[in-house]
């Protein structure tokens, strides 16, 4: 679901609180999966601290 809303919105940026409100899951959950996104290079963080992701 969270790379679907990435690559849904491929240049706007996010946090993982503004993505959980779209798709109904918890921010934790949605801040591991753009760990994890992130890692394998689908994900780019794009504010210092790790707070907002953008698709890649």
């Amino acid at each position: 679901m969270v790379v679907e809303h990435l690559k849904t919105h491929p240049d706007a940026e996010f946090t993982a609180t503004a993505i959980s409100r779209v798709i109904g899951r918890s921010s934790g959950a949605i801040a591991n999966a753009l760990a994890t996104l992130t890692e394998q290079g689908i994900a780019q963080q794009v504010s210092p601290g790790g707070r907002a992701s953008q698709g890649h």
